[in-house]
């Protein structure tokens, strides 16, 4: 059984790089279309803490920040049974037009049902949040509802 495939998303954004660069490592931009509350430093194996209204808490290390153009995260994913791996996050932003190109590349998924379960809901939650993150941004709303498992 082979590895399952990185997720690959593109979004674009009718704001330049570093408006981009600064909601996704800000605290305060993330709390806007992201997370409650975020601790983040941009330096190399700094610590981050990401936590959603529901109580979820995220916990990981900041690989290399190159503002405003790449951001890497790793994180740990634990399961039942003892099995833990380290998923990686990187976004690169590039600029088209008057606005920016954001290429998301999530990969470190490994083999088996926990997987894919994994892998379904990193696929479908990225969507969710950079989607809402173009709202935000465009349109001023937040599209996250209380009812909503991580919101």
């Amino acid at each position: 059984m082979a590895k399952i495939p990185p997720i690959h998303q593109t979004f674009y954004y009718a704001a330049p790089p570093r408006r981009i660069f600064a909601a996704l490592t800000d605290p305060a931009e993330l709390r806007r279309w992201f997370v409650h509350r975020a601790e983040i430093s941009l330096e190399p194996g700094a610590p981050f803490r990401f936590q959603w209204k529901g109580g979820y808490t995220l916990n990981g290390r900041v690989k290399s920040a190159d503002p405003p153009k790449r951001l890497v995260l790793a994180w740990i994913d634990r399961f039942e049974g003892g099995n833990v791996f380290e998923t990686e996050a990187r976004f690169e932003l590039r600029k088209k037009g008057k606005g920016t190109l954001l290429g998301l590349t999530h990969r470190g998924f490994q083999q088996g049902p926990p997987w894919v379960g994994l892998y379904g809901a990193i696929q479908s939650g990225w969507a969710y949040y950079l989607t809402n993150l173009r709202s935000v941004l465009e349109h001023r709303i937040d599209l996250r509802s209380d009812l909503d498992s991580l919101s």
